[in-house]
C-alpha cells in the first residue's frame, strides 16, 4: 500500500491560508438569468450595464473627494480663475456696455403689421380626406335594425294587451246586467283602426 498523503493545508504557511479564507466575490444578476434573447433580456442588459457605469462614476468621485479633502481646505465654488491665480477680484463696475449703450440710444424698430392668416384653400394639390369606414358599419346598421323590429314588436304586444284590458272592461255588464255595446264598439274601431293603419 502507498503511504497516506498528507493533508495540503498542514504543510502550507499561515499567509497562504489566509488568502483562500477570503472568498472570490462573484458578479451581480439583474432580472431572470434564463432569459431568451430578446427585448426582455436586452433590457436587463442595459439595467445591468447603467448600474456598473454609475458605481464606476460614484467610485471615480469618491477618490477625486478623498484627494481634495486630504489637499487640504476646501476649494471654494465661487471662486474665479482670475482668483484661484493670485489676482484680486475686480469689483463689478456700474458702466454700461458700450454696445449696449449704442443699442439703447437707437431708435425702437417699428414692428411690420401681423398679417392674418387665412384658411388654405384647396388648390387641386391635396384632396380632401374621406372619413375612415367603420369595420362594423354593416354589423351596427344590422344591430339599429334589429333594435327598431324589437321596439316595433314590443309596442304591438302593448297594444294588443291594451285592446284585451279595454275588451275586458267594456264586456262587464252595466248595472241592470246589460252589455256596453258603445265601449265594445270603441275597442273594436281602434283594433280596425290599427290594423289598417300597419297595411
Amino acid at each position: 500500500m502507498p503511504p497516506k498523503r498528507t493533508r495540503d493545508a498542514e504543510n502550507a504557511p499561515a499567509e497562504a491560508r489566509t488568502e483562500h479564507a477570503v472568498k472570490k466575490r462573484k458578479g451581480f444578476s439583474v432580472g431572470p438569468a434564463n432569459l431568451p434573447d430578446g427585448t426582455y433580456r436586452r433590457k436587463t442588459q442595459k439595467i445591468k450595464s447603467d448600474l456598473i457605469q454609475k458605481a464606476k462614476v460614484k467610485k471615480a468621485y469618491a477618490k477625486i473627494k478623498a484627494q481634495e479633502l486630504a489637499a487640504g481646505t476646501p476649494k471654494s465654488m465661487f471662486t474665479t480663475a482670475e482668483e484661484e491665480a493670485g489676482g484680486e477680484p475686480q469689483s463689478a463696475s456700474l458702466e454700461l456696455h458700450p454696445d449696449r449703450v449704442a443699442m439703447l440710444n437707437e431708435p425702437a424698430p417699428e414692428l411690420a403689421p401681423r398679417q392674418e392668416r387665412r384658411p388654405r384653400e384647396n388648390d387641386g394639390r391635396r384632396k380632401e380626406r374621406k372619413p375612415k369606414p367603420s369595420a362594423y358599419l354593416k354589423e351596427i346598421d344590422f344591430a339599429e335594425k334589429r333594435k327598431q323590429a324589437a321596439e316595433a314588436r314590443q309596442r304591438e304586444i302593448e297594444a294588443k294587451q291594451k285592446d284585451r284590458e279595454a275588451m275586458t272592461r267594456a264586456k262587464r255588464p252595466d248595472q241592470n246586467g246589460k252589455r256596453r255595446l258603445g265601449r265594445e264598439s270603441n275597442v273594436l274601431l281602434s283594433r280596425v283602426q290599427r290594423m289598417v293603419g300597419q297595411k
